[in-house]
C-alpha cells in the first residue's frame, strides 16, 4: 500500500479534521502542519486538537516545510481571501506560490469551476500546475460533493434530465469562526448591507450550479439570484451571544441557471441560527431531480452535524489524494477522476 505524505495548511476548524483523518489512516503520513496562530505554532498538530501527539510541529513556515519534508500534497485550509473588488485573486496567488514549488494542492476554498467563474485565474492556475506537473484540485463539501459530485452521479442513473435541484445549509448557532459574522446574526435587517452579502455568497456558490449545468450539457443564459432574509420571532442564544427579537437570525439564497426561459439547475442553501427552536427558513438537505423517472427525491441528513459539521468538508479533499497525487497534471475536477472513496 502505498503511503501519501500529507501537509496541512491552514489548522482550523476544517484541518482539524482533516488530521484526524490523517492520523488514524493507513495510507497516510503526516509530514508537516502549517498556521499563523502563535498558539499553535511549535506545538504538536495532533496534541492541540486534544488527539493524540503526531511528532509534527506546528510552523507558520510553509515554503521551509514544503522544501524539507517530501511531501506528496498540500492540504490547502486558509482563510478565503478576497481583493477590493470581491474577487478570489489573494488566494488563488497563493496556491499558484504552493504550484510553483511543485507540489500538489487540494483545497475547499471556492476556487472552483473557474473555467465558468473565472477564465483567466482557470488559465493562469492549468498552466502553473502543468509547467510544474502537479495538480490543483478544488473540493470541500459545497461546492465539491454536494454540488457538484453527488447531484451528476445520481443523475446517471435517470432516462432524462430536466432539472436539478440542490437543497441545503446550516445552522450556524455554534459556530465560532470568525466568518460567520458576514450573516450579520443580531443585526438590524434595515441596517444590514444585503447586496453585498448576496454578492459574496453567489461567488462562493454558484460554481456548483455552473459544473452541474456543464455535466448536463448546458450553456445558461442568464444564472438569476435571490436571498431572502429572516427576522427573529423571539430573543434567540446561540453560541456568540444574544440576537434579540425582530433581528436577523436567517438568510436563504437561490441560484438558478436558466436556458431558453426554463429553470435547469437550482442550489438553494440556508444559513441561520437556531435550527431546533424555529423551522423558517427550513434546512433541507435534499437533491431533486426531474426528468424521466418524473422525480427522483434524495434526503442525505446528518451531512452537517452540530458537532462535527467540518467532517463532511475535510473529507473529500483527504479521500481524494490518492487520485490527485498519481492523477494528470493541472486543474482538476473530482468528476473527471476515478472515484473518490474512503482512504483506509
Amino acid at each position: 500500500m502505498k503511503k501519501y505524505r500529507v501537509i496541512v495548511w491552514g489548522l482550523g476548524n476544517v484541518g482539524r479534521a482533516a488530521i484526524r483523518m490523517i492520523i488514524n489512516s493507513q495510507q497516510l503520513e503526516l509530514v508537516g502542519a502549517v498556521d499563523v496562530d502563535p498558539q499553535k505554532i511549535g506545538k504538536d498538530a495532533g496534541e492541540i486538537f486534544g488527539f493524540k501527539k503526531t511528532g509534527i510541529s506546528v510552523s507558520d513556515k510553509l515554503d521551509t516545510i514544503i522544501k524539507t519534508v517530501n511531501a506528496d500534497v498540500v492540504l490547502d485550509y486558509t482563510p478565503l481571501v478576497r481583493d477590493e473588488k470581491g474577487g478570489f485573486s489573494p488566494s488563488a496567488q497563493e496556491i499558484i506560490h504552493v504550484l510553483q514549488l511543485k507540489q500538489n494542492v487540494i483545497t475547499t476554498l471556492p476556487i472552483y469551476f473557474s473555467q465558468a467563474t473565472d477564465p483567466q485565474m482557470f488559465n493562469e492556475i492549468d498552466t502553473i500546475a502543468k509547467q510544474n506537473n502537479v495538480s490543483y484540485l478544488p473540493s470541500g463539501l459545497l461546492p465539491g460533493a454536494y454540488a457538484s459530485y453527488i447531484p451528476v452521479i445520481l443523475a446517471g442513473i435517470m432516462g432524462q434530465v430536466n432539472k436539478i435541484t440542490v437543497q441545503s445549509g446550516e445552522d450556524d448557532q455554534n459556530n465560532t469562526s470568525s466568518w460567520v459574522k458576514v450573516f450579520g446574526y443580531g443585526m438590524d435587517p434595515e441596517k444590514f448591507p444585503h447586496e453585498r452579502l448576496t454578492q459574496g455568497i453567489v461567488s462562493y456558490y454558484v460554481s456548483g450550479v455552473y459544473e452541474i449545468g456543464k455535466r448536463l450539457g448546458y450553456t445558461f443564459d442568464e444564472v438569476k439570484t435571490k436571498h431572502d432574509y429572516f427576522t427573529a420571532p423571539t430573543d434567540l442564544h446561540p453560541k456568540f451571544g444574544l440576537v434579540k427579537s425582530g433581528t436577523i437570525y436567517g438568510h436563504r439564497f437561490t441560484m438558478t441557471g436558466v436556458v431558453n426561459g426554463q429553470e435547469k439547475v437550482s442550489l438553494i442553501y440556508v444559513h441561520k441560527i437556531c435550527d431546533d427552536l424555529i423551522k423558517e427558513p427550513q434546512i433541507d438537505n435534499k437533491i431533486i431531480i426531474n426528468g424521466i423517472p418524473s422525480s427522483l427525491d434524495i434526503s442525505i441528513n446528518g451531512m452537517m452535524p452540530l458537532d462535527e459539521s467540518y467532517a463532511t468538508s475535510a473529507a473529500p479533499t483527504v479521500n481524494a489524494i490518492p487520485q490527485v497525487v498519481t492523477g494528470p497534471a493541472g486543474y482538476l475536477q473530482a468528476l473527471d477522476l476515478p472515484a473518490i472513496v474512503p482512504v483506509v
